[in-house]
């Protein structure tokens, strides 16, 4: 079996890591390539940005893989619906593989999309507008979800809702979660970066809107004020990139000595974050998985985040959970894991063992295995 994989989402636009999509796609393929059996050919294409370092790194373990890039530079729509269709036929793919859930237009046989969440059509009101009608939204995403062979969901939630948006992707989807790889990340020296001169609740995401940081704010906010002698003892560190609104949401907290906003971070500094927090802070309106909290689990960092979306399925009940609206509960929730440490110490050991169950590992076996059930026009087993 010839597998196309589209690994356009391998990293960031300016070739960093990225996160997000650009994770889950790095995560989820680099395991694919190593599982990969020799009877099995997986042609991916890279983007031009990945430099020859993380294209190595990729490549490290894979076995029976052949690498594409762009043959000619980049132009909009004809570059990926045209061209890359075309080349994905020249080299015969029985399976056209996309982590982002986008298909290129011209190609109209045996497909694989992962859905991350249809947050978009749910909510427009928590994304720009050009977003909401651009092409891609209003087009790409639906014929994909129309054409695909098959459609992996990473949450039961994001499954309910892609049915629920799209009832023509009935009989079509599998959920296949995203993972952590346990003991993976490493170490590194901040160099100043990091103000760890206090003790810090973490908060980690891209700082827009629907990641709920103005509520946030006002719970820590109110934590101060209750507890006063903790405003020299405390800090709440925001890391993560600057989305839509973001400098209205950053404008919005009072106590400025008493938050840190980092912007983006490297994938070894995340975990350097996460392993030295005293608790992750991840009240998001709405999640299709919610990757952050797993990662927090997965080094015994506690977790404070909301009952929303698909985040209940991660986190189960070895989290606190609170209304996202509900600042009191919120503010109540971070006095318990900063003041009282010793309560939620079941936390951090539970949380471990619940992260053990997800893994890339096992994301992509399933992945595989879907890849030949439809190659065979079998239904899948998952």
């Amino acid at each position: 079996m010839r597998i196309f994989i589209d690994g356009a989402t391998l990293c960031g636009s300016d070739g960093s890591t990225g996160a997000g999509i650009e994770h889950y796609t790095w995560s989820l393929v680099s395991e694919i390539l190593r599982q990969n059996e020799l009877e099995d050919q997986i042609i991916l294409f890279v983007p031009s940005q990945i430099s020859k370092h993380k294209q190595a790194e990729l490549l490290h373990g894979a076995k029976n893989v052949r690498i594409i890039r762009a043959l000619l530079p980049y132009i909009p729509f004809v570059s990926r619906h045209i061209f890359l269709p075309l080349r994905a036929f020249f080299f015969r793919a029985d399976i056209f593989f996309s982590p982002f859930g986008q298909l290129p237009f011209l190609w109209r046989w045996k497909s694989v999309i992962t859905v991350h969440d249809v947050l978009i059509y749910d909510h427009p009101e928590w994304f720009p507008r050009e977003m909401v009608d651009s092409f891609s939204t209003r087009f790409i995403v639906p014929s994909s979800i129309s054409k695909a062979s098959s459609i992996i969901c990473v949450s039961k939630w994001t499954e309910q809702r892609l049915l629920a948006n799209f009832p023509d992707a009935k009989n079509k989807t599998c959920v296949i979660t995203e993972g952590v790889e346990l003991g993976s990340h490493k170490e590194v020296e901040h160099k100043g970066r990091f103000p760890f001169d206090r003790d810090y609740v973490l908060m980690l995401g891209t700082i827009e809107p629907r990641k709920n940081l103005a509520n946030a704010f006002v719970a820590f906010e109110h934590f101060l004020e209750t507890h006063p002698e903790q405003q020299s003892q405390v800090r709440l560190i925001v890391a993560g990139k600057f989305g839509w609104k973001s400098q209205e949401i950053i404008e919005s907290f009072q106590y400025k000595n008493s938050v840190h906003f980092l912007g983006p971070v490297t994938e070894e500094e995340k975990w350097y974050l996460l392993s030295r927090a005293t608790c992750l802070l991840f009240p998001s309106l709405e999640e299709g998985f919610g990757l952050p909290i797993l990662e927090a689990m997965s080094v015994g960092t506690p977790v404070i985040t909301s009952r929303r979306g698909a985040l209940e399925e991660v986190g189960g009940d070895v989290v606190i959970y609170c209304e996202p609206d509900d600042t009191d509960e919120m503010s109540f929730a971070i006095a318990q894991c900063v003041l009282v440490p010793e309560g939620i110490q079941y936390l951090r050991e539970e949380g471990y063992k619940r992260a053990v169950k997800f893994s890339w590992s096992k994301s992509a076996r399933a992945t595989l295995e879907l890849f030949h059930s439809i190659s065979q026009n079998l239904k899948p087993n998952i």
